[in-house]
């Protein structure tokens, strides 16, 4: 399990086995071709449910929006703390 904090104080954790999921690279091949509406399905996928929503409360601005950009910021910290475990290990 790794655990760890966005730099928007976000506090997460997330199975190591989060990556090993050909769902996972689908989505992010997808993003890479130019679709960035498959941010949604790649948060899901790493934080599951429940972590979704906190993540989206957490980012929530007030006037009620939660920013995609934040969102996207989020999700590239939680992949850099998996790289960060690597280096570590």
């Amino acid at each position: 399990m790794l655990k760890g904090t966005t730099s928007s104080g976000f506090k997460f954790e997330v199975s190591e086995d989060v990556l090993d999921n050909m769902e996972l690279v689908d989505t992010l091949a997808e993003m890479q071709d130019d679709n960035p509406l498959e941010v949604s399905k790649v948060v899901r996928i790493v934080l599951g449910p429940e972590q979704r929503l906190a993540l989206y409360e957490h980012l929530r601005t007030e006037d009620g929006r939660v920013p995609v950009m934040a969102v996207s910021e989020a999700i590239m910290d939680i992949f850099n703390a998996f790289g960060q475990k690597g280096k570590n290990s």
